[in-house]
């Protein structure tokens, strides 16, 4: 009955395979361990290999710190919307009524595939370019403004949203209103 006992641990993988730690080279070529406590090892792993199309990115986006956009999403006709707050599935919205405010760091369409905003119905307008701080003061901006936008103030006051259908939750909102 033992070696039943036995056989059947035997039968069963272990979570994860046992393998002993590799020793890292030193730039000086000593070889090392890797420490043992922290779980750290003492160099990093080679970065991985880029194609030609990906080559250029970091250097250009090092290049561009002020190469940032305020946008607006737009409805593209009257119909109904994804909403992310409000208790509300969906919204209806008319034509060039604002959807989404937000702010893109690789142009907006880089951020938003074309299938994005067909799928959607939605337009994109580029509203403020600049820094990061900048566009995001601007977005900011107009999130804090949108309840008394005037396309929001035409709906009946159970209808008026305080933010665009497509913005969530407003950060640092509590901070603003002291």
């Amino acid at each position: 009955m033992a070696n039943m006992e036995h056989d059947s641990t035997l039968l069963k993988k272990p979570a994860f395979p046992a393998r002993a730690p590799r020793p890292y080279l030193h730039s000086a070529g000593a070889a090392l361990a890797p420490r043992a406590k922290a779980g750290l090892a003492t160099e990093e792993s080679p970065a991985p290999a880029r194609g030609p199309k990906e080559a250029y990115l970091p250097d250009r986006r090092r290049n561009t710190p002020d190469d940032f956009e305020q946008y607006a999403l737009t409805a593209g006709r009257n119909g109904w919307y994804p909403c992310l707050h409000s208790r509300r599935i969906n919204f209806y919205l008319k034509t060039d009524e604002v959807w989404k405010y937000g702010v893109a760091g690789s142009g907006v369409f880089g951020r938003f595939r074309a299938t994005f905003l067909i799928k959607n119905k939605v337009s994109c307008i580029v509203q403020y370019r600049g820094s990061f701080a900048q566009c995001l003061r601007q977005e900011q901006l107009r999130l804090f403004g949108y309840p008394n936008l005037p396309e929001n103030l035409a709906r009946p006051p159970a209808r008026q949203l305080p933010r665009p259908p497509y913005n969530p939750i407003v950060p640092f909102a509590d901070f603003f209103n002291r």
